[in-house]
């Protein structure tokens, strides 16, 4: 795992309570699990292509291409413990998104979606003590991804902006000081 990828997981392990212990638990699900993505993949194409917001994302023809790569992933977290491929994988994934222009509100806001129709799954298919178990788990899991690649959208910027001001030969502690200036009034504003 890059430098990188490895310092933010290492923040992030005990703020989302992470555990490998999730891997196992998706795991003894994997078949149960499975047998979900067809509905997490109508909910969630079904939801971004009807959004004015988010259609312009894709590209014509694109969406059955989508739907397996989807799958695939859906499909991964239910295999077992992940090591630092896997991770490094989602940061590879979070670099497409912010290529993309898949801005964190729609990404975070689709994570949510399909954590909801985990959820009713787990309801649905499992008694309460199980239905936690496995929600928590892939809840944990998924959202551990979302945040890293909600931090790539920073970690980008602020590279972009390092790179922009060696150029030019700016201060990094002018643009600190624009920064708090901009801040200050739109704090004001609100």
């Amino acid at each position: 795992m890059s430098n990188k990828v490895k310092d933010l997981f290492e923040v992030l392990v005990p703020l989302m309570n992470y555990q490998d212990s999730d891997w196992r638990i998706l795991q003894q699900e994997a078949q149960q699990i499975a047998s979900w993505t067809p509905d997490i993949i109508d909910v969630f194409y079904n939801t971004v292509y009807a959004s004015d917001a988010t259609v312009g994302i894709f590209h014509e023809g694109e969406r059955k291409e989508l739907e397996k790569k989807l799958e695939n992933w859906v499909l991964s977290l239910a295999k077992g413990i992940q090591g630092d491929a896997f991770w490094e994988h989602q940061w590879f994934i979070a670099l497409m998104h912010v290529q993309r222009g898949v801005n964190n509100l729609y990404m975070l806001g689709m994570m949510n979606r399909i954590q909801q129709v985990v959820l009713v799954k787990c309801v649905e298919h499992y008694d309460k003590e199980k239905s936690f178990e496995v929600f928590n788990a892939f809840l944990r899991i998924s959202g551990a991804i979302s945040t890293l690649i909600a931090e790539c959208y920073g970690v980008v910027l602020e590279s972009c902006t390092q790179d922009a001001l060696s150029r030019v030969g700016m201060n990094p502690a002018l643009l600190q000081r624009i920064k708090s200036i901009q801040l200050k009034k739109m704090i004001e504003k609100v």
